[in-house]
C-alpha cells in the first residue's frame, strides 16, 4: 500500500504539517495583497483531499512544499477561487513545476492553509504568465 493510499483511509488521520511563515513581503510585492504574518499549515483534511485528487503525485510532491512556500518562482492570484493565491516553483526532481493553492484568509489560530498542491507543466506556467495570471519572482 502506497503512502497516498494509506492516507485516504478514514482510520488513518494524518497530523497537520507546519511549513513556516507565509511570504508576506513577496505576496505584497508581486500581488499587492497585504497579509498579516502567520504560519502555513497543511491540515489533515487537505492531506486527505490531495491524496485522493492526486494519488500518484501526493508522496512525490510533499517533500517540496517548504521550498515552494519559502522561495516561489511564480506567484499568482487564483481568480477562479476567491481568497486563494498560487505559489509555484520549478522542481527539477519532479520534472515539472509544483503549484500550491494557498488560502489567504487566516484561521482562528492565525494560520494560512494549503488548499491543494499538484505538479504543473512548464507550458502551463508559461501560458499563465503570458496571460498575466502569474508573475515571475526573480531569485535574489
Amino acid at each position: 500500500m502506497t503512502p497516498s493510499e494509506k492516507i485516504t483511509k478514514k482510520a488513518q488521520t494524518p497530523k497537520a504539517r507546519n511549513y513556516g511563515p507565509i511570504p508576506v513581503d513577496t505576496i505584497f510585492k508581486y500581488l499587492g495583497i497585504e497579509l498579516e504574518e502567520g504560519e502555513v499549515v497543511l491540515s489533515a483534511k487537505a492531506q486527505i483531499h490531495a491524496a485522493r485528487r492526486h494519488p500518484e503525485d501526493f508522496s512525490r510532491c510533499l517533500p517540496y512544499l517548504q521550498r515552494v512556500i519559502s522561495t516561489p518562482d511564480y506567484i499568482g492570484d487564483d481568480f477562479k477561487n476567491e481568497n486563494k493565491i498560487e505559489l509555484i516553483s520549478l522542481i527539477p526532481e519532479l520534472g515539472n513545476g509544483l503549484l500550491i493553492a494557498l488560502s489567504i484568509q487566516r484561521d482562528s489560530s492565525g494560520n494560512y492553509h494549503i488548499a491543494s498542491f499538484y505538479p504543473v507543466s512548464f507550458a502551463k506556467i508559461t501560458n499563465r504568465c503570458g496571460k498575466g495570471y502569474l508573475k515571475s519572482v526573480p531569485k535574489k
